[in-house]
């Protein structure tokens, strides 16, 4: 087993802007890691320094704990089909096919077969001539069918209907079945691809918001209604459950916090009349994307 890919005080600078702010992450091998936030909160950038589609402003990314460069048959381990890829605007459908796997000693030949036929993608069609949706199943087709250690899916599902975003999610699950690897896939879809999920890293404002496995992430969210006096209350007392987001209606509130809850804290919530549900994955990272909070 690998050792997955490490990330060490990594920053992103565009002149005055910064993307990533001082990341330190791991995102352990042989597992499918869920990359969430809102747009604009550094993902594909995260993603093209990982993958080295672009260079650190500061930090490091170790590959099996080791600098990228120091092995070039790192490259060969890494697929990242960015979300806008680019393509040569002579190529068709069958001549990216036809090359890709000069880049992939891993390419699987049977899958690309297999899911080109499930996406009905048309060989002979110039790619810059498909329809939003074939692009992504495209990229899907390029990364599932390099097997490479490390994937990368930047919002595969781009331009698919429901469907065909079934058919990805089921190849998906058929591949990794077939070859465990680190896969890493950004998505705003949380819900819906959560099942698929094993780890989740929220980013919001260039720095980590949260990071868990799925099903502890997926407890951690909870939604407080009730007297806005007695909710404050509460929450001086159980400082541990931070308010991400609060909604006032005249004396009712009702606020995001992050758990998880204790039987005592829930038992203080039902003394002072207030009702506790969980918060979806999904409402989880809107919520920390309205918040301040920073991954301790």
């Amino acid at each position: 087993m690998t050792a997955g890919i490490s990330v060490i005080g990594l920053t992103k600078t565009y002149g005055d802007h910064t993307v990533l702010d001082d990341l330190h992450l791991t995102f352990e091998a042989g597992k499918i890691h869920g990359l969430l936030g809102a747009n604009g909160t550094g993902k594909t950038t995260l993603m093209s320094l990982m993958s080295r589609h672009t260079f650190p402003t500061r930090g490091s990314v170790l590959l099996d704990d080791r600098e990228f460069g120091e092995d070039p048959r790192q490259a060969q381990r890494l697929c990242f089909i960015r979300e806008n890829q680019l393509y040569n605007d002579a190529f068709k459908v069958r001549d990216v096919l036809r090359i890709a796997p000069t880049f992939y000693p891993t390419w699987d030949a049977a899958t690309t077969t297999r899911l080109v036929d499930r996406f009905r993608l048309p060989p002979a069609t110039v790619v810059k001539k498909l329809s939003r949706g074939q692009r992504s199943a495209l990229a899907i087709v390029l990364a599932l069918g390099s097997r490479a250690d490390f994937t990368f899916l930047d919002e595969p599902y781009l331009g698919l209907d429901p469907g065909a975003r079934e058919t990805f999610y089921e190849e998906l699950i058929r591949s990794y079945g077939a070859q465990p690897r680190t896969i890493i896939m950004s998505t705003h879809l949380v819900d819906e691809a959560a099942p698929l999920l094993e780890e989740v890293v929220v980013l919001n404002q260039g720095r980590v918001a949260l990071q868990a496995p799925l099903d502890e992430a997926e407890s951690l969210g909870l939604t407080i209604n009730g007297s806005a006096v007695a909710l404050d209350g509460w929450l001086r007392d159980h400082t541990s459950h931070q308010e991400l987001t609060r909604r006032t209606l005249g004396p009712t509130a009702t606020v995001t916090t992050l758990g998880p809850l204790t039987e005592a804290a829930r038992q203080a919530a039902e003394t002072a009349r207030l009702r506790v549900s969980p918060t979806s994955l999904q409402g989880l990272v809107a919520a920390l994307g309205n918040s301040n909070h920073e991954a301790a």
